[in-house]
């Protein structure tokens, strides 16, 4: 009678991406929105002087977007086709083409304040005395887009990462909540959009990883 050969298996759970390294590479925490930060951030070399500038920005409070509630998410959406031509079966490399792409960043603002609403609905504030009033333009002008809007998180190591996007405008509808026991909040979703018509090199965003000082 033969006699089965039992094979030696790896234990369940060897086999996994988990190392050292993927701790540090953890992002943590809800990270903080910054309007009109990018030549900011491009002053920086690393992430402590990134840190710093963004404590600068919080003790000025013009570069705030605002205190937050539920975090926010970062979404790039991609129009995509692949030609119908007779004959072909598969994808093939360099066979897919990219009609258009659509960077968003969304979140939710709790506070109220004349500039969170003015950015939200695209216009600006305008004051007299001591009162300050929003009115909204039946179309949108440069005045409606932010040069960007940036957000900065942590990641577990010390490491800073920063996604921008350029041009950024609020296209969700304007809808500020307000109920007993909570807090009034306003949802945005800012996109990115192109500076000139003949700009097709690159999707206006971009992401930067900050690295600890060497």
């Amino acid at each position: 009678m033969m006699k089965l050969k039992l094979q030696q298996f790896a234990a369940p759970g060897s086999l996994s991406a988990l190392r050292e390294e993927t701790f540090d590479n953890l992002q943590l925490n809800v990270g903080i929105f910054l309007k009109n930060f990018k030549d900011t951030a491009d002053g920086c070399a690393d992430a402590a002087a990134l840190l710093t500038a963004i404590k600068s920005a919080i003790t000025a409070g013009t570069k705030l977007l605002g205190a937050t509630r539920g975090g926010g998410t970062f979404t790039v959406s991609r129009e995509m086709r692949n030609p119908d031509v007779d004959g072909l079966r598969y994808r093939f490399k360099g066979g897919t083409f990219v009609d258009s792409s659509d960077p968003n960043l969304t979140t939710t603002l709790v506070e109220t304040t004349p500039e969170n609403f003015a950015t939200a609905l695209g216009t600006t504030v305008t004051t007299s005395g001591n009162k300050k009033t929003v009115k909204m333009t039946t179309a949108l002008t440069d005045d409606s887009y932010l040069d960007d809007l940036c957000w900065v998180g942590d990641l577990a190591d010390g490491r800073l990462v920063l996604i921008c996007l350029y041009n950024a405008v609020n296209t969700a509808d304007f809808t500020f909540t307000f109920q007993d026991k909570n807090e009034g909040a306003v949802g945005v979703e800012f996109h990115a959009c192109q500076d000139k018509v003949d700009d097709y090199d690159y999707a206006p965003f971009e992401v930067v990883f900050f690295g600890k000082a060497v």
